[in-house]
Protein backbone atom coordinates (compact mmCIF):
# COMPACT_ATOMS: atom_id res chain seq x y z
CA UNK A 1 0.00 0.00 0.00
CA UNK A 2 2.82 2.65 0.44
CA UNK A 3 4.28 1.81 -2.61
CA UNK A 4 0.71 1.91 -4.35
CA UNK A 5 0.29 5.58 -2.96
CA UNK A 6 4.07 6.54 -3.86
CA UNK A 7 3.42 6.07 -7.50
CA UNK A 8 0.39 7.71 -7.52
CA UNK A 9 1.62 10.54 -5.69
CA UNK A 10 4.24 10.73 -8.92
CA UNK A 11 1.81 10.29 -12.08
CA UNK A 12 -1.76 9.75 -11.13
CA UNK A 13 -2.57 13.83 -10.77
CA UNK A 14 0.10 14.32 -14.45
CA UNK A 15 -2.04 17.51 -15.97
CA UNK A 16 -5.08 18.13 -13.09
CA UNK A 17 -3.85 20.91 -11.12
CA UNK A 18 -6.95 21.17 -9.55
CA UNK A 19 -6.86 18.13 -8.20
CA UNK A 20 -3.21 18.50 -6.97
CA UNK A 21 -4.35 22.05 -4.99
CA UNK A 22 -7.02 20.17 -3.17
CA UNK A 23 -5.28 17.20 -1.96
CA UNK A 24 -2.67 19.66 -1.11
CA UNK A 25 -5.11 21.48 1.19
CA UNK A 26 -6.58 18.66 2.56
CA UNK A 27 -3.58 17.39 3.86
CA UNK A 28 -2.21 20.75 5.45
CA UNK A 29 -5.64 20.95 6.64
CA UNK A 30 -5.07 17.55 8.58
CA UNK A 31 -2.04 19.47 10.54
CA UNK A 32 -4.21 20.99 13.55
CA UNK A 33 -1.18 23.44 13.31
CA UNK A 34 -3.00 25.26 10.58
CA UNK A 35 -6.48 26.42 10.99
CA UNK A 36 -8.98 28.10 8.22
CA UNK A 37 -7.23 26.29 4.99
CA UNK A 38 -8.87 27.81 1.91
CA UNK A 39 -7.78 27.77 -1.88
CA UNK A 40 -6.62 30.80 -3.10
CA UNK A 41 -8.69 30.25 -6.51
CA UNK A 42 -11.22 27.06 -5.87
CA UNK A 43 -11.55 26.36 -9.64
CA UNK A 44 -7.74 27.25 -10.74
CA UNK A 45 -5.86 30.35 -12.19
CA UNK A 46 -3.14 32.46 -11.55
CA UNK A 47 -2.87 32.53 -7.77
CA UNK A 48 0.88 34.83 -7.37
CA UNK A 49 2.54 31.93 -6.20
CA UNK A 50 0.11 30.66 -3.34
CA UNK A 51 -2.24 27.98 -3.70
CA UNK A 52 -3.58 27.94 -0.49
CA UNK A 53 -4.42 30.54 2.41
CA UNK A 54 -4.10 29.71 5.89
CA UNK A 55 -3.95 30.77 9.85
CA UNK A 56 -0.66 29.44 11.81
CA UNK A 57 -1.30 28.75 15.51
CA UNK A 58 -3.97 31.39 15.19
CA UNK A 59 -1.86 33.94 15.17
CA UNK A 60 0.48 34.22 11.88
CA UNK A 61 -0.45 34.79 8.09
CA UNK A 62 0.33 31.39 6.08
CA UNK A 63 0.57 30.86 2.72
CA UNK A 64 1.23 27.52 0.82
CA UNK A 65 2.53 26.67 -2.60
CA UNK A 66 2.25 23.51 -4.84
CA UNK A 67 5.15 22.43 -7.14
CA UNK A 68 4.06 18.97 -7.94
CA UNK A 69 5.29 17.67 -11.60
CA UNK A 70 4.35 15.27 -14.80
CA UNK A 71 5.92 11.94 -13.85
CA UNK A 72 8.06 12.97 -11.65
CA UNK A 73 11.41 11.43 -10.67
CA UNK A 74 13.60 11.77 -8.12
CA UNK A 75 16.56 12.86 -10.28
CA UNK A 76 18.78 16.08 -9.97
CA UNK A 77 16.96 17.57 -12.96
CA UNK A 78 13.71 17.10 -11.07
CA UNK A 79 14.83 18.62 -7.70
CA UNK A 80 16.64 21.60 -9.43
CA UNK A 81 13.05 22.37 -11.16
CA UNK A 82 11.59 21.76 -7.42
CA UNK A 83 14.00 24.65 -6.28
CA UNK A 84 13.14 27.17 -9.26
CA UNK A 85 9.72 26.62 -8.55
CA UNK A 86 9.74 27.10 -4.65
CA UNK A 87 12.48 30.29 -5.36
CA UNK A 88 9.45 31.81 -7.61
CA UNK A 89 6.39 30.76 -5.01
CA UNK A 90 8.20 32.11 -2.69
CA UNK A 91 9.26 35.49 -4.42
CA UNK A 92 5.04 35.95 -5.35
CA UNK A 93 4.18 34.92 -1.83
CA UNK A 94 6.44 37.43 -0.24
CA UNK A 95 5.46 39.79 -2.57
CA UNK A 96 1.89 39.56 -2.05
CA UNK A 97 -0.75 42.90 0.28
CA UNK A 98 -0.46 40.60 3.17
CA UNK A 99 2.80 39.34 3.84
CA UNK A 100 3.13 36.10 5.12
CA UNK A 101 5.11 34.85 8.20
CA UNK A 102 5.13 31.34 7.58
CA UNK A 103 5.11 29.72 3.89
CA UNK A 104 4.47 25.94 2.88
CA UNK A 105 5.73 24.16 -0.11
CA UNK A 106 4.09 20.95 -1.21
CA UNK A 107 5.66 18.69 -4.20
CA UNK A 108 5.79 15.28 -5.36
CA UNK A 109 9.49 15.07 -5.30
CA UNK A 110 11.46 13.32 -3.08
CA UNK A 111 14.16 15.45 -1.18
CA UNK A 112 16.69 14.61 0.97
CA UNK A 113 16.12 16.57 4.88
CA UNK A 114 19.15 18.48 3.92
CA UNK A 115 17.59 19.92 0.54
CA UNK A 116 14.68 20.51 2.47
CA UNK A 117 16.24 22.45 5.42
CA UNK A 118 18.15 24.29 2.61
CA UNK A 119 15.11 25.64 0.98
CA UNK A 120 13.57 26.41 4.16
CA UNK A 121 16.77 28.98 5.40
CA UNK A 122 16.39 30.46 2.24
CA UNK A 123 12.99 31.62 3.17
CA UNK A 124 14.05 32.31 6.56
CA UNK A 125 16.61 34.23 5.57
CA UNK A 126 14.21 36.57 3.93
CA UNK A 127 11.89 37.17 6.99
CA UNK A 128 9.96 34.39 7.69
CA UNK A 129 9.52 33.06 10.78
CA UNK A 130 8.43 29.32 9.58
CA UNK A 131 9.12 27.74 6.79
CA UNK A 132 8.20 23.85 5.56
CA UNK A 133 8.75 21.62 2.77
CA UNK A 134 6.37 18.36 2.49
CA UNK A 135 7.67 16.18 -0.19
CA UNK A 136 6.53 12.79 -1.88
CA UNK A 137 7.33 11.02 1.43
CA UNK A 138 5.86 13.51 3.99
CA UNK A 139 2.37 13.57 1.83
CA UNK A 140 2.21 9.60 1.40
CA UNK A 141 2.80 9.53 5.31
CA UNK A 142 0.13 11.65 6.24
CA UNK A 143 -2.14 9.95 2.94
CA UNK A 144 -1.45 6.54 4.11
CA UNK A 145 -2.40 7.34 8.16
CA UNK A 146 -6.23 6.79 9.20
CA UNK A 147 -7.18 10.88 8.99
CA UNK A 148 -6.15 10.60 5.40
CA UNK A 149 -7.73 7.71 4.16
CA UNK A 150 -10.67 9.64 3.03
CA UNK A 151 -8.26 12.21 0.97
CA UNK A 152 -6.57 9.52 -0.61
CA UNK A 153 -9.47 7.48 -1.83
CA UNK A 154 -11.03 10.73 -3.00
CA UNK A 155 -7.90 12.34 -5.03
CA UNK A 156 -5.73 8.85 -6.20
CA UNK A 157 -8.71 6.28 -6.31
CA UNK A 158 -6.65 3.93 -3.59
CA UNK A 159 -9.38 2.25 -1.50
CA UNK A 160 -8.79 1.21 1.95
CA UNK A 161 -7.88 -2.22 3.49
CA UNK A 162 -9.56 -4.05 5.58
CA UNK A 163 -7.22 -3.06 8.06
CA UNK A 164 -7.91 0.27 7.05
CA UNK A 165 -11.25 0.35 7.01
CA UNK A 166 -11.14 -0.73 10.86
CA UNK A 167 -8.65 1.76 11.64
CA UNK A 168 -10.21 4.54 9.96
CA UNK A 169 -13.89 3.59 11.55
CA UNK A 170 -12.31 3.14 15.26
CA UNK A 171 -10.66 6.92 14.75
CA UNK A 172 -13.73 8.36 13.06
CA UNK A 173 -16.94 5.99 13.55
CA UNK A 174 -18.72 8.15 16.59
CA UNK A 175 -18.28 11.49 14.31
CA UNK A 176 -19.81 10.24 11.32
CA UNK A 177 -22.26 8.22 13.03
CA UNK A 178 -22.77 11.86 14.76
CA UNK A 179 -22.31 14.00 11.64
CA UNK A 180 -25.19 12.05 9.96
CA UNK A 181 -27.47 11.89 12.47
CA UNK A 182 -27.24 15.46 12.87
CA UNK A 183 -27.22 16.44 8.77
CA UNK A 184 -30.57 14.92 8.44
CA UNK A 185 -32.22 16.05 11.74
CA UNK A 186 -31.13 19.57 10.17
CA UNK A 187 -32.52 18.63 7.02
CA UNK A 188 -35.72 17.76 8.49
CA UNK A 189 -35.86 20.66 10.56
CA UNK A 190 -35.32 23.29 7.96
CA UNK A 191 -38.30 21.15 5.98
CA UNK A 192 -40.99 20.78 8.61
CA UNK A 193 -40.07 24.87 9.00
CA UNK A 194 -40.55 25.39 6.03
CA UNK A 195 -43.97 23.72 5.46
CA UNK A 196 -45.26 25.22 8.49
CA UNK A 197 -44.55 28.53 7.21
CA UNK A 198 -46.41 27.38 4.15
CA UNK A 199 -48.99 26.64 5.81
CA UNK A 200 -49.30 29.45 8.20
CA UNK A 201 -50.75 31.61 5.71
CA UNK A 202 -54.35 29.33 5.85
CA UNK A 203 -57.01 30.54 7.89
CA UNK A 204 -57.26 29.68 11.82
CA UNK A 205 -59.61 27.01 12.09
CA UNK A 206 -58.55 26.12 15.75
CA UNK A 207 -55.88 27.52 18.32
CA UNK A 208 -56.53 25.47 21.55
CA UNK A 209 -54.97 24.89 24.89
CA UNK A 210 -53.93 21.46 26.90
CA UNK A 211 -52.95 21.90 30.51
CA UNK A 212 -51.67 18.85 31.23
CA UNK A 213 -52.17 17.51 35.34
CA UNK A 214 -49.81 16.05 37.43
CA UNK A 215 -51.44 12.37 37.88
CA UNK A 216 -54.83 11.43 36.84
CA UNK A 217 -57.82 12.64 39.11
CA UNK A 218 -61.00 11.31 39.47
CA UNK A 219 -64.33 13.36 38.89
CA UNK A 220 -65.31 14.13 42.49
CA UNK A 221 -61.31 15.07 43.07
CA UNK A 222 -61.50 18.36 40.39
CA UNK A 223 -65.05 19.03 41.17
CA UNK A 224 -65.97 22.93 39.65
CA UNK A 225 -63.34 23.96 37.56
CA UNK A 226 -62.95 26.89 35.23
CA UNK A 227 -60.45 27.40 32.71
CA UNK A 228 -59.75 30.70 30.44
CA UNK A 229 -57.10 31.84 27.83
CA UNK A 230 -57.00 35.77 26.71
CA UNK A 231 -55.38 36.07 23.84
CA UNK A 232 -54.02 40.06 22.40
CA UNK A 233 -52.88 40.06 18.65
CA UNK A 234 -49.19 42.00 18.26
CA UNK A 235 -51.44 44.26 15.83
CA UNK A 236 -55.30 43.84 14.36
CA UNK A 237 -56.16 41.72 11.70
CA UNK A 238 -59.35 42.20 10.20
CA UNK A 239 -60.48 44.55 13.02
CA UNK A 240 -60.05 41.75 15.40
CA UNK A 241 -57.58 42.69 18.06
CA UNK A 242 -57.80 39.70 21.31
CA UNK A 243 -59.55 36.83 21.77
CA UNK A 244 -61.12 35.29 25.20
CA UNK A 245 -61.83 31.65 25.18
CA UNK A 246 -62.66 29.22 28.14
CA UNK A 247 -64.23 25.95 29.54
CA UNK A 248 -66.15 25.20 33.12
CA UNK A 249 -68.72 22.71 34.61
CA UNK A 250 -72.23 22.99 33.96
CA UNK A 251 -72.49 22.43 30.56
CA UNK A 252 -75.30 25.48 29.78
CA UNK A 253 -73.26 27.90 31.81
CA UNK A 254 -72.53 29.65 29.03
CA UNK A 255 -75.85 30.28 26.76
CA UNK A 256 -78.56 32.92 27.84
CA UNK A 257 -81.11 31.29 26.68
CA UNK A 258 -81.19 28.61 29.91
CA UNK A 259 -81.93 30.27 33.26
CA UNK A 260 -80.03 29.43 36.36
CA UNK A 261 -82.38 26.94 37.78
CA UNK A 262 -82.16 24.86 34.80
CA UNK A 263 -78.32 24.78 34.88
CA UNK A 264 -76.82 21.29 34.65
CA UNK A 265 -75.41 19.92 38.40
CA UNK A 266 -71.89 21.28 38.99
CA UNK A 267 -68.68 19.38 38.87
CA UNK A 268 -66.31 18.57 36.10
CA UNK A 269 -67.66 14.82 36.07
CA UNK A 270 -71.98 16.06 35.21
CA UNK A 271 -71.15 18.30 32.38
CA UNK A 272 -68.46 20.97 30.58
CA UNK A 273 -69.13 24.07 28.32
CA UNK A 274 -67.14 25.91 26.34
CA UNK A 275 -67.43 29.73 25.06
CA UNK A 276 -65.10 32.02 23.30
CA UNK A 277 -65.54 36.46 22.74
CA UNK A 278 -63.72 38.51 20.37
CA UNK A 279 -62.99 42.01 20.93
CA UNK A 280 -62.51 44.21 17.76
CA UNK A 281 -61.64 47.62 16.50
CA UNK A 282 -64.94 49.64 14.92
CA UNK A 283 -65.56 48.85 11.11
CA UNK A 284 -64.91 52.48 10.61
CA UNK A 285 -61.97 53.05 12.82
CA UNK A 286 -58.43 52.00 12.27
CA UNK A 287 -55.31 51.98 15.05
CA UNK A 288 -53.63 55.03 13.33
CA UNK A 289 -56.67 57.39 13.34
CA UNK A 290 -57.01 60.16 16.07
CA UNK A 291 -59.99 59.04 18.56
CA UNK A 292 -63.17 60.95 17.98
CA UNK A 293 -63.97 63.71 20.46
CA UNK A 294 -66.79 61.38 21.65
CA UNK A 295 -67.43 60.19 25.27
CA UNK A 296 -69.09 57.30 24.36
CA UNK A 297 -66.57 56.16 21.85
CA UNK A 298 -64.98 52.81 22.10
CA UNK A 299 -61.19 52.12 20.29
CA UNK A 300 -62.02 48.82 21.12
CA UNK A 301 -65.08 46.82 21.61
CA UNK A 302 -65.91 45.22 24.84
CA UNK A 303 -65.63 41.23 24.48
CA UNK A 304 -68.48 39.81 22.28
CA UNK A 305 -69.35 36.28 22.47
CA UNK A 306 -69.07 34.58 18.92
CA UNK A 307 -69.25 30.96 20.01
CA UNK A 308 -70.63 28.08 23.22
CA UNK A 309 -70.93 24.53 23.02
CA UNK A 310 -71.49 21.83 25.64
CA UNK A 311 -71.13 18.54 26.10
CA UNK A 312 -70.99 15.39 28.96
CA UNK A 313 -68.52 15.42 31.72
CA UNK A 314 -65.63 13.66 32.79
CA UNK A 315 -65.03 10.68 35.18
CA UNK A 316 -61.49 10.52 35.41
CA UNK A 317 -59.29 13.78 34.15
CA UNK A 318 -55.75 13.38 33.00
CA UNK A 319 -56.02 16.66 31.53
CA UNK A 320 -58.33 19.67 30.91
CA UNK A 321 -58.53 20.82 27.07
CA UNK A 322 -59.93 24.32 25.79
CA UNK A 323 -60.19 26.07 22.42
CA UNK A 324 -60.74 28.85 19.93
CA UNK A 325 -62.90 27.22 17.41
CA UNK A 326 -63.65 28.53 13.70
CA UNK A 327 -65.16 25.52 11.94
CA UNK A 328 -67.98 25.61 10.07
CA UNK A 329 -69.66 25.27 6.78
CA UNK A 330 -69.62 28.95 5.79
CA UNK A 331 -66.99 31.78 7.09
CA UNK A 332 -68.98 34.78 7.25
CA UNK A 333 -66.08 37.13 7.85
CA UNK A 334 -62.24 37.24 7.29
CA UNK A 335 -60.41 34.55 9.81
CA UNK A 336 -56.85 35.73 11.32
CA UNK A 337 -54.06 33.16 9.59
CA UNK A 338 -52.23 31.02 12.08
CA UNK A 339 -49.20 33.22 10.90
CA UNK A 340 -51.28 36.17 12.77
CA UNK A 341 -50.52 34.49 15.90
CA UNK A 342 -47.01 35.79 15.81
CA UNK A 343 -45.73 37.74 18.67
CA UNK A 344 -49.49 37.10 20.17
CA UNK A 345 -49.14 36.92 24.15
CA UNK A 346 -51.12 35.23 26.12
CA UNK A 347 -51.88 34.68 29.72
CA UNK A 348 -53.94 31.75 31.08
CA UNK A 349 -56.61 32.05 33.90
CA UNK A 350 -57.71 29.25 36.41
CA UNK A 351 -59.11 28.63 39.22
CA UNK A 352 -56.63 27.94 41.86
CA UNK A 353 -57.48 24.67 43.05
CA UNK A 354 -57.25 23.68 39.10
CA UNK A 355 -53.82 25.49 38.63
CA UNK A 356 -51.90 23.68 41.31
CA UNK A 357 -52.17 20.48 39.60
CA UNK A 358 -51.12 21.56 36.38
CA UNK A 359 -47.86 20.51 35.22
CA UNK A 360 -47.50 20.97 31.81
CA UNK A 361 -48.83 23.10 29.48
CA UNK A 362 -49.29 22.16 25.35
CA UNK A 363 -50.60 25.34 22.69
CA UNK A 364 -51.99 23.59 19.43
CA UNK A 365 -53.13 25.32 16.31
CA UNK A 366 -54.74 23.88 12.99
CA UNK A 367 -52.82 20.75 13.78
CA UNK A 368 -49.01 22.23 14.78
CA UNK A 369 -47.87 22.08 18.00
CA UNK A 370 -46.51 25.35 18.81
CA UNK A 371 -45.13 25.24 22.39
CA UNK A 372 -45.12 23.27 25.31
CA UNK A 373 -44.33 24.78 28.73
CA UNK A 374 -43.18 22.60 31.46
CA UNK A 375 -43.54 23.03 35.33
CA UNK A 376 -40.01 24.43 35.70
CA UNK A 377 -40.91 27.37 32.79
CA UNK A 378 -44.34 29.25 34.30
CA UNK A 379 -45.27 30.08 37.70
CA UNK A 380 -48.75 30.46 39.20
CA UNK A 381 -49.38 34.10 40.31
CA UNK A 382 -52.05 34.46 43.11
CA UNK A 383 -51.94 37.58 44.05
CA UNK A 384 -55.74 39.07 44.14
CA UNK A 385 -57.42 39.58 40.78
CA UNK A 386 -60.69 40.32 38.77
CA UNK A 387 -60.31 38.93 35.31
CA UNK A 388 -63.06 40.51 32.97
CA UNK A 389 -64.70 36.74 32.07
CA UNK A 390 -67.72 37.68 30.81
CA UNK A 391 -70.16 35.35 32.83
CA UNK A 392 -71.38 34.63 35.74
CA UNK A 393 -70.32 32.36 38.93
CA UNK A 394 -71.51 31.57 42.23
CA UNK A 395 -70.18 32.88 45.19
CA UNK A 396 -69.65 29.19 46.37
CA UNK A 397 -67.33 28.80 43.08
CA UNK A 398 -65.56 31.77 43.23
CA UNK A 399 -64.21 31.00 47.14
CA UNK A 400 -61.92 29.13 44.79
CA UNK A 401 -60.40 31.59 43.70
CA UNK A 402 -59.30 32.90 40.48
CA UNK A 403 -55.00 32.93 39.54
CA UNK A 404 -53.39 33.66 36.77
CA UNK A 405 -50.46 31.27 34.82
CA UNK A 406 -47.17 33.50 33.44
CA UNK A 407 -44.32 32.35 32.12
CA UNK A 408 -41.34 32.34 34.19
CA UNK A 409 -39.68 35.25 32.36
CA UNK A 410 -42.66 37.36 31.30
CA UNK A 411 -46.05 38.75 32.30
CA UNK A 412 -47.55 36.05 29.90
CA UNK A 413 -46.51 33.33 27.16
CA UNK A 414 -45.24 35.13 23.98
CA UNK A 415 -46.14 32.79 20.94
CA UNK A 416 -42.28 33.25 18.90
CA UNK A 417 -42.34 31.12 15.49
CA UNK A 418 -38.65 32.33 15.09
CA UNK A 419 -37.58 30.59 18.30
CA UNK A 420 -40.47 27.90 18.56
CA UNK A 421 -40.28 25.34 15.90
CA UNK A 422 -43.76 24.37 15.32
CA UNK A 423 -44.28 20.71 14.82
CA UNK A 424 -47.02 18.63 12.94
CA UNK A 425 -49.07 17.06 15.84
CA UNK A 426 -51.03 13.86 16.06
CA UNK A 427 -52.86 14.87 19.12
CA UNK A 428 -56.59 15.75 17.88
CA UNK A 429 -58.62 18.64 19.24
CA UNK A 430 -61.61 16.38 20.40
CA UNK A 431 -58.83 13.58 22.16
Amino acid sequence: MPYETDERLKSYLDTNQLHREQLCRAVLAMDRRFSNVRPRHPRGGPDGGRDIDAIFQHTSIAFGAVGFFNQATDSEEMKSKVRAKFAADLDGALGADNNPSVFVFMTNVNLTLGEKEALCKSARDRGLSYCDVLDRERLRIALDAPDGYAVRFQFLSIPLSEAEQASFFARWGGEITTLITSGFQGINESLEKLLFFEESTAALDHFFISLELDRVYRCDEIGHFRAFCQLVLKEPKHRLVAILFGSSDRAYRFRDDVPDAQLNPPGIGASIGEAQWERRTPKSYAMDDEVPDDPSFKAISDYEQTRSSWGVGKDEVREVIFGYDLYGFIRVRPAISVRDLHNARFVLILNEGLADKVTRIHVFANGYKLAEYEQERFRVDKSPTAPNIPTEFSEQELSDRWVRIHHNLTSGFIIDFGRMSPRRADKSRYS
